[in-house]
């Protein structure tokens, strides 16, 4: 299994940016392990992949402003809701009380003329109640209107906004339009984004220069968030790199980068990774590939004069020379 995930970070690092740093995490799973989610074997050629990428940054003080305005508006729609229920009890009870005192035998006039002038009232006080309840009923509508409107205006810009909610979510981590991302809090800890991520082997990842950078696949299987999108999302705040991978035998490895961001398409995407990282796996695999240019089957940006790596391994990737010792970081490959 093979995950790759990005997260905001709140320290100032000084490494080719000058910006508030996130986290961004390339989680790498080869086997059958579960991390804080399902984790499913994938067989490539002899390994099984899985790849996912994660990212989140600080607006929790807008959140925070946005859920207390929601709860503003569901508790008045629910006082409304209780008014209601209380008025049709009471017209329910008076109704009854007097159908039941009319149906008893009287020769008294006195008593028939006070029993109608009696139903006159409570015949206004339903018509009163019965104002009431359409007006509230119309406020609630309203209210409901308001609710539904703020929260398709609603759009988050990373996944730490809503840390405490995983799941597929739309975020706008710049000016432009906002797009579709699998937000993780069980792999890593909470409000990484998945960048890619292989579990089921049902997805080609030899995929041309156009589907790469547009993206493809499934949130709930594989998937490559596309080159676009994760230029937009690393270049929106400084990130994180967080790589996590498990073999059939369960032996799990992972490193993580302090900073991690690709260029845009002028540039071919390329890779800019810190020369910092933690973790049990080769710490320098992916700086092995730093500044390298974005390569698939038919655009050939690797230094390899003798070969494109993206044919010989199968799979889009920042590929250098296409040596067979460096496989491991090839996480795109069907090797």
């Amino acid at each position: 299994m093979v995950s790759l995930l990005a997260v905001p970070d709140p320290r100032l690092i000084s490494y080719q940016f000058e910006k508030q740093i996130n986290r961004t995490v390339l989680l790498a799973v080869y086997g059958n392990q579960n991390s804080g989610g399902e984790v499913r074997k994938v067989h490539l050629q002899g390994s099984e992949t899985i790849i996912r990428v994660y990212t989140s940054d600080d607006n929790n003080n807008k959140v925070e402003g946005n859920d207390r305005e929601i709860k503003q508006l569901q508790e008045k729609l629910n006082q409304h809701n209780e008014l209601v229920i209380e008025a049709l009890k009471e017209l329910t009870k008076n109704v009854s009380s007097i159908k039941e005192e009319v149906g008893k035998p009287t020769s008294n006039p006195l008593k028939l003329q006070k029993y109608e002038e009696q139903l006159k009232k409570q015949k206004k006080s339903i018509d009163e109640k019965d104002q009431q309840i359409a007006e509230i009923k119309n406020q609630v509508n309203i209210c409901a209107k308001n609710l539904k409107s703020y929260e398709e205006k609603l759009v988050y810009s990373e996944c730490t906004d809503i840390a405490d909610s995983p799941g597929i979510h739309k975020i706008k981590p710049d000016q432009e339009e906002p797009f579709d991302v699998l937000c993780d809090s069980a792999t890593a800890g909470p409000g990484w984004t998945v960048i890619q991520q292989r579990i089921n082997g049902k997805e080609n990842f030899n995929r041309d220069w156009k589907t790469y950078r547009a993206g493809f696949g499934d949130f709930v299987g594989d998937f490559f968030l596309g080159l676009e999108n994760i230029h937009r999302l690393t270049n929106s705040q400084p990130h994180e790199l967080y790589i996590y991978m498990e073999d059939f035998d369960g032996i799990i490895k992972y490193y993580r980068y302090e900073q991690f961001t690709i260029a845009g398409e002028d540039d071919l995407y390329r890779l800019r990774i810190s020369d910092k990282a933690v973790g049990n796996a080769t710490k320098d695999a992916l700086i092995y590939l730093n500044y390298q240019q974005f390569t698939t089957f038919d655009r050939d940006n690797d230094v390899d004069v003798y070969a494109n790596c993206a044919k010989d391994y199968g799979g889009g990737w920042w590929y250098r020379f296409c040596i067979r010792r460096y496989s491991l970081l090839q996480l795109n490959s069907n090797d």
